[in-house]
């Protein structure tokens, strides 16, 4: 499983969300479990894997379980339930 964060340094829905993320990670045991992405799509890597991926407001957070995405959050800084949901499934 894996996370990928599609915003920009500037953003700070974007900085909440990562910040939120690595907190549930650590607070769950997961760090080690699961992998985060984070794409800058101020970058050429950023808006290329973000094209790929259909990202069209940030931030943006996928939850992709081998290769398939499994949920999104586009525009919104997830809900902590949420995402301790899917992450405490697996």
């Amino acid at each position: 499983m894996e996370i990928l964060v599609f915003g920009k340094e500037t953003c700070a829905k974007c900085r909440t969300t990562k910040h939120k993320l690595g907190h549930l990670l650590k607070q769950g045991g997961l760090v080690e479990k699961v992998a985060v992405r984070y794409y800058d799509v101020s970058t050429v890597d950023g808006m290329t894997e973000g094209a790929w991926r259909d990202v069209l407001n940030i931030p943006t957070v996928i939850i992709d379980d081998n290769a398939k995405e499994m949920t999104r959050w586009s525009g919104v800084v997830p809900h902590e339930d949420d995402v301790k949901k899917l992450l405490t499934a697996q």
